[in-house]
């Protein structure tokens, strides 16, 4: 069945990141007519607002070695995972959820929250980084490069247990594609997980559409909730200025949205994320924020059967 509404919350977490400006994502994508665009579809929108970043100022317990602003982090996230079990409790069963970002560090919280409200989750990744490193692996010491990890069970026990299962999710049910940015850790790690990773030069052999509609099939039988986590670095750096860690050698504009469009017609998404949209590093006619919107308009209008804009 279509979903009819859309339950909409922004997510304004900027403490993960090494390059701050995420947070205002959010917001950024509501004054280029995301709302708007998403009523054009027919959707009957539920607007939950914006988690503010106030919510990243408070403290933790435990603050965490190598791990920069994990008090604000571990917080907001706690935060966010409170705010999708709401919002799970008031949805009706073909609602679709859609959060918008944010850096990626808010996955913990989307993936603990998405968790706790689901029998078995299943997750497609599509990002240039797999955000598999913990403490001990990561070169930086920023969260959004761990949030990954933290839901398949890894790196700090503190922001694992945001849900009440630790693993969040299983790894043989999560599929990463479009990686070209690894760490040595996280490769490591991942050649030692159950995990499913197709790195971009794989992925484009293996065929973009077929090999991530093949994977959501496979978890539409498997699970009874599949999740979206789409970082718009997958990419290529020159198509989206306006993000933190751009990588060459990505998705062109064209790859993302017929992707998008594709994955949108399978009808077994049931929520989705987007996610490491910073508006302060766009150009001064914000394309990455118009492609953002776009992508995002193009997934939702795909479940309904109607070309986007």
């Amino acid at each position: 069945m279509s979903p009819r509404q859309i339950k909409l919350l922004g997510i304004a977490a900027g403490g993960g990141a090494g390059r701050q400006g995420a947070e205002d994502g959010p917001h950024a994508l509501r004054e280029l007519g995301l709302i708007d665009g998403l009523a054009r579809l027919g959707y009957a929108l539920d607007d939950l607002g914006d988690i503010p970043g106030v919510h990243e100022t408070y403290w933790a317990n435990n603050p965490a070695e190598n791990i920069k602003n994990m008090p604000r982090v571990l917080q907001f996230n706690r935060h966010i995972h409170d705010c999708i079990r709401g919002a799970w409790r008031q949805r009706q069963t073909d609602d679709f959820l859609l959060f918008i970002g944010g850096d990626h560090s808010l996955a913990i919280g989307t993936l603990a929250g998405l968790s706790d409200c689901c029998e078995r989750l299943g997750l497609i990744w599509i990002d240039a980084h797999a955000d598999f490193n913990t403490p001990v692996t990561s070169p930086s010491g920023n969260a959004h490069g761990m949030s990954l990890a933290v839901a398949c069970g890894h790196g700090h026990l503190e922001l694992r247990s945001i849900a009440a299962s630790d693993p969040m999710i299983e790894e043989a049910d999560v599929h990463v594609f479009g990686c070209r940015d690894l760490d040595a850790g996280e490769i490591d790690a991942l050649n030692d997980s159950d995990v499913h990773l197709l790195e971009m030069p794989q992925w484009r052999d293996a065929g973009i559409i077929d090999s991530v509609i093949a994977a959501a099939r496979t978890l539409a039988n498997t699970c009874d909730h599949v999740h979206l986590s789409f970082d718009i670095d997958v990419l290529d750096s020159p198509f989206v200025p306006g993000t933190g860690t751009p990588v060459v050698g990505g998705l062109t504009q064209t790859e993302a949205s017929e992707l998008l469009q594709a994955l949108g017609a399978t009808g077994v998404l049931s929520s989705a994320e987007f996610v490491e949209y910073n508006p302060h590093l766009d150009n001064a006619d914000r394309s990455t924020g118009h492609l953002t919107r776009d992508l995002i308009e193009g997934l939702l209008a795909a479940m309904t059967n109607q070309s986007p804009g």
